[in-house]
């Protein structure tokens, strides 16, 4: 009874904390900046958040596909209020995704960075919770897989607005449909996504005409270096500055769109190895799975599939929290309810990892 009321208080103050405290106002905790051992023996950044009263749960959060990694903003805003509640709160480096590199490379970086952690001496082994986002949570399910990664067994999984099935997810970005309960909802697709799958397939496509200077500007596209990207443009051919405009405007012409589906069809290995509907059935562990019905980058109906077809999971999909931040433009019952369905949630998630 004690922990059921206490998981309900901690859930309350974690919501609280998301809508007063955004990406731009984090909550003031105190971190470190350390180093931990990569697939290679090399020192790879650990960004680590100390709450002044600590408990026994450790949590760690796999960023997403962001040339930021451990400093993107979104990732130090939730990680200062995850620690405000009293958990201590790592965020490693995972280079091939600071990389916007989303192959399967990443199980193993997963699975080394969970080994390596885990055998920290000022954490208990057998209380880390783990939590991935976007791509970056359908990559560390297949990290789930590895040995590593069940000795010792996180406590549980969150993961937020992934993918379950890739090829759904890419078709996703370049139209932006949606549809659920025999209703087709639109969305703007975010526009990250067609510039990252292009960033990763685009070398090992043949598409009928030299790309090298257009995964150039998709480089510096990846580092967030908007000035050199508009200076290359403005030195490329004029069908390949059509196209590279198109692609970061979100304007996808049909020459785009024949280079995705053909990307899809002759990258199908290598994007059905990361996709989880292929293995979903060999995961075991307790998993949290929420989605912001309105994120621009993966359809909240991919955590719907995800959650029917992983036996041992528990589902939120959000109208109030989006890609980044929770939402206030919306009527005051329909928040309250919507707050209703992410405290319950979230008491049953810090419930189970506090038993």
């Amino acid at each position: 009874m004690i922990k059921s009321i206490n998981s309900h208080i901690t859930a309350s103050k974690y919501i609280y904390n998301l809508i007063k405290h955004n990406q731009d106002n984090p909550p003031k905790i105190k971190y470190s900046d350390e180093y931990y051992k990569g697939p290679s023996g090399e020192d790879v950044p650990l960004r680590i958040f100390h709450p002044k009263k600590e408990k026994k749960l450790s949590v760690i959060i796999f960023p997403g596909a962001s040339p930021f990694a451990e400093e993107h903003p979104g990732m130090i805003n939730l990680a200062s209020i995850i620690a405000k509640l009293g958990y201590k709160v790592f965020i490693p480096r995972i280079t091939p995704l600071k990389n916007l590199d989303i192959t399967d490379v990443n199980a193993e970086w997963f699975a080394n960075a969970y080994e390596k952690i885990s055998k920290r001496d000022d954490i208990d082994s057998t209380c880390i919770a783990i939590t991935g986002i976007s791509f970056g949570g359908s990559l560390l399910l297949n990290s789930m897989l590895d040995n590593r990664m069940k000795t010792p067994h996180p406590k549980s999984l969150m993961i937020y607005g992934a993918a379950f099935n890739l090829n759904r997810g890419f078709e996703f970005l370049l139209n932006g449909e949606i549809t659920h309960n025999n209703e087709t909802i639109k969305i703007k697709p975010n526009e990250w996504g067609v510039s990252v799958i292009l960033h990763n397939f685009l070398s090992s496509t043949d598409v009928g005409f030299d790309t090298k200077r257009i995964r150039e500007v998709l480089k510096y596209r990846m580092q967030d270096n908007m000035n050199k990207v508009e200076d290359l443009s403005n030195t490329l051919s004029s069908h390949d500055k059509e196209f590279i405009e198109a692609v970061l405007n979100v304007e996808y012409t049909d020459e785009i769109k024949k280079i995705i589906h053909q990307i899809m069809n002759e990258q199908k290995d290598e994007i059905d190895k990361i996709s989880p509907q292929n293995f979903c059935e060999k995961i075991t562990s307790k998993m949290f799975i929420m989605h912001g019905a309105n994120d621009s980058m993966v359809p909240f109906t991919e955590s719907v599939e995800m959650h029917e077809n992983i036996e041992n999971s528990e589902l939120l999909i959000s109208y109030l929290y989006e890609h980044k931040e929770i939402s206030t433009n919306r009527g005051i019952l329909f928040k309250l309810y919507e707050l209703l369905k992410m405290e319950r949630f979230f008491a049953s998630y810090f419930r189970y990892n506090e038993s």
